[in-house]
């Protein structure tokens, strides 16, 4: 269990600043940490609940696979992009989990161990918890302010999504996932990385356009029009007909699918969602505030 850290802690820095990352030597896994349960599977990793039998300690212990690894190392070699786990390690707040280490192993395969989360996705506490509003307002602002820390650090997190917020037993959220994540520097704006989960996904990152952090501030506004609606702001059923959608049309005005939510609310949502980046919040920790600030956080 963890305990209530609620605030907003700004980090400063960048990629290029960033302190030297904790890679150790090639790590054989299988006599290093004891495995609980696997508890999640994705296209290019494993996620187990394991016990780091160095420390005794309870953790989340992520595999790729070593074929995945291969070609991701790379992909990072040609773009100068770190790997997953050195950017995560960098990245400290209470509202991102905590990677304890990253590195090799000795049968070539990278792997991340991080902090373990009592707790479920954002997905789940969504469509399983009933929350108050200030409840709801200040998940959604620690959420922020996990993503501020993110780009404080000097990082676009390119997946922001319900899946990627787990939430803990004292409703404390806490991003993780940072397999996309690029440094938030103008080689990584240059168009044509169009990455992500496509519900969610920026107008600028299906056009190929230049990029910057407030694609995740759009990222952020689905997520957010999803938890107060149950729905998306675009109806389309079909890949492409989303892109085109994305593309093309406005997002459903919220005032028409949840009336009775607060206008304050609608209001800051409706900005996070506009099609130009500059018409956006200028930043997610701004965001965070807005949040706070709306009477029904109190």
């Amino acid at each position: 269990m963890f305990g209530n850290l609620f605030g907003s802690k700004k980090q400063s820095g960048s990629p290029a600043s960033a302190p030297a990352s904790k890679k150790a030597r090639k790590v054989n896994i299988d006599k290093r940490f004891s495995i609980v349960a696997e508890t999640g599977r994705g296209s290019m990793s494993h996620v187990y609940r394991a016990v780091d039998n160095e420390s005794g300690r309870s953790v989340c212990l992520k595999v790729q696979d070593q074929d995945k690894s291969e070609a991701a190392a790379a992909r990072a070699s040609r773009s100068g992009r770190l790997t997953e786990g050195a950017i995560a390690i960098q990245i400290k707040h209470p509202n991102v989990v905590k990677t304890y280490e990253h590195g090799e192993t000795t049968k070539g395969a990278h792997y991340v161990v991080m902090e373990f989360v009592d707790g479920q996705s954002m997905t789940f506490i969504r469509q399983s918890r009933m929350m108050t509003m200030p409840e709801k307002l200040e998940l959604l602002a620690q959420a922020a302010d996990g993503l501020a820390a993110v780009h404080a650090a000097g990082y676009i997190h390119h997946d922001v999504a319900p899946k990627n917020i787990l939430v803990n037993r004292d409703l404390q959220a806490k991003w993780i996932d940072f397999g996309l994540a690029v440094p938030n520097t103008p080689a990584f704006h240059r168009p044509g990385n169009r990455t992500g989960t496509l519900l969610y996904m920026a107008p600028e990152v299906i056009r190929r356009e230049i990029t910057s952090e407030r694609l995740d501030i759009f990222s952020f506004g689905v997520v957010m029009f999803e938890f107060f609606t149950n729905k998306f702001p675009y109806d389309a059923v079909e890949p492409m007909a989303q892109m085109r959608q994305r593309i093309n049309a406005e997002p459903m005005d919220i005032h028409q699918i949840a009336p009775h939510l607060p206008e304050g609310l609608k209001d800051l949502i409706r900005k996070t969602l506009k099609k130009a980046p500059s018409d956006r919040w200028p930043s997610m920790s701004s965001l965070a505030d807005a949040l706070r600030a709306l009477p029904e956080a109190s």
